[in-house]
């Protein structure tokens, strides 16, 4: 398992510029740069909200993670992907599962190359992050809230139960309409969809391996969309 990694994080409101969250980028980087040329993202007053699993898959893994953890302006949570990342240094078995979901581009790193991208990764993408949009708050976590209340999660210490609840189920997107305590909402990437999954106030928003396109809005939207139809169909589950 990877070693002691950051539990929570809260970030404070953006008072001048646009809060956007999107869905796994999986290596694409110049997918996800395109995108947000075409939003008209401005780097320096916007943010950047990323659900984990940055790496594996495209073409692009040590790029993309290098990106999102040295632009100003842009954060993340630890995927699954990011999670077996960090591991692989500790057991063959890790590594060896590493490469299975698309990690092989991993073995050409250097030693220095893996252990500064490791340890930043460790040090500055937490398990769940909270961002407090003014009159709202909204939790951010790969898979999905391994709690019925958001208080919890914002109060609980590291472990490695934690970190798999966090990063490997998706149950509670198969389940019927249900909601998450104390938290506006709550948006996660991890299962492959072809458009957004709305459960109650729970959003799932992993489109881009079977659409063709990231998923890349504003947090003001998805939280529009608690109050209204938008997204507001449910969309089955793979």
């Amino acid at each position: 398992m990877a070693p002691k990694l950051l539990a929570h994080q809260t970030i404070t409101p953006n008072p001048t510029g646009t809060d956007w969250v999107c869905g796994d980028v999986h290596g694409h980087l110049a997918v996800l740069q395109t995108q947000l040329e075409q939003v008209g993202f401005q780097h320096g007053v916007d943010r950047l909200f990323l659900l984990g699993d940055l790496i594996d898959r495209g073409p692009a893994s040590e790029t993309t993670l290098d990106w999102a953890l040295s632009t100003d302006g842009v954060f993340s949570v630890l995927g699954n992907h990011e999670l077996l990342f960090l591991a692989r240094s500790q057991s063959p078995a890790y590594r060896e599962k590493h490469r299975q979901i698309g990690g092989a581009w991993a073995d050409s790193l250097s030693f220095g190359t893996y252990r500064r991208l490791a340890e930043r990764c460790a040090n500055e993408c937490p398990l769940s992050m909270t961002v407090d949009c003014g009159h709202h708050q909204v939790g951010l976590v790969h898979a999905q809230s391994p709690v019925d209340d958001w208080a919890q999660i914002q109060e609980a210490a590291y472990s490695e139960q934690l970190a798999i609840d966090c990063t490997w189920p998706w149950d509670r997107a198969q389940r019927p309409e249900h909601s998450i305590a104390n938290i506006s909402m709550v948006v996660s990437g991890h299962i492959g969809t072809s458009e957004i999954v709305s459960r109650g106030n729970q959003r799932w928003i992993d489109t881009l391996e079977a659409s063709g396109k990231l998923t890349l809005v504003p947090l003001k939207d998805l939280l529009d969309s608690t109050q209204s139809s938008k997204f507001g169909r449910r969309t089955e589950v793979p």
